[in-house]
């Protein structure tokens, strides 16, 4: 008997068991469908109202692979002037850089994104333009926006009208107003330029406003330029390193 009681439980688990692990099924749309939608996989023109900035998926909700169309978002309701739109949260701290890192995201964007303003928990490949103001995880490829652009990472060019942010950028970060980066790789131009490990060239009229910045490597131009670390040369009015304070010109090469 007890022998009979073992298969039973070895060969026959409670239907509940069998169930629990069951993986939704992902859904193909073709040649139109709605990103709203989730476990879909769209190729051709993806479209919707509204994105989603939630940060703790297990998997990827939305492939879009074509053209991404958001033709309306909370940019363009008047009440976000004053509250701000539902943004993509970037951490500041480099103790949650690796843990935010390896975060799923919502979507997948691979091709042309156009919206008056993407604010997405998802990886674009591509291309993206919004008309006021974007954020995303990662952008992979030309980011540019009419006021503020944003991403975890940029790999490629990201432009806005007012404001830039990326926590890392690895080509070409650019505004009229500020940009920040905390370790940039590249191109860095805005009139107030935040970073705290920047290679390349930046261009500005302060770099360095808020006098965090640790390490520059490369040519720093701007009327106040300031580091920690410099292996490089500074012009502008001011320029500060570990050093020097000089006008001008400033400048060091060793270690």
């Amino acid at each position: 008997m007890k022998t009979f009681i073992l298969m039973a439980v070895l060969f026959f688990p409670f239907g509940h068991r069998a169930t629990a692990q069951q993986v939704p099924v992902r859904k193909t749309r073709l040649p139109l469908g709605l990103y709203t939608t989730g476990n879909s996989n769209i190729y051709g023109l993806s479209v919707g109202m509204g994105s989603d900035t939630y940060q703790n998926s297990e998997s990827v909700s939305v492939v879009s692979n074509g053209i991404r169309i958001e033709p309306i978002s909370q940019s363009l309701l008047i009440f976000t002037l004053i509250l701000g739109p539902d943004e993509v949260y970037y951490p500041r701290e480099e103790s949650e850089f690796k843990d935010y890192d390896g975060k799923i995201p919502n979507e997948l964007i691979n091709g042309i994104n156009l919206s008056c303003g993407t604010n997405a928990f998802a990886n674009l490949n591509g291309i993206t333009l919004s008309a006021i103001s974007q954020t995303l995880k990662n952008s992979n490829g030309i980011s540019i926006a009419g006021l503020g652009s944003g991403s975890f990472r940029n790999n490629g060019i990201q432009i806005a009208g007012a404001g830039t942010d990326a926590v890392y950028s690895n080509g070409v970060i650019m505004s009229c107003l500020n940009t920040k980066v905390h370790q940039g790789r590249g191109l860095q131009i805005g009139g107030f330029n935040q970073y705290v490990d920047f290679r390349g060239v930046q261009v500005g009229v302060f770099n360095d406003v808020e006098l965090k910045a640790r390490e520059f490597h490369g040519l720093q131009i701007g009327l106040y330029n300031n580091t920690q670390k410099l292996k490089g040369i500074q012009i502008g009015l001011i320029n500060r390193n570990e050093k020097r304070i000089l006008p001008l010109i400033n400048w060091n090469f060793k270690d």
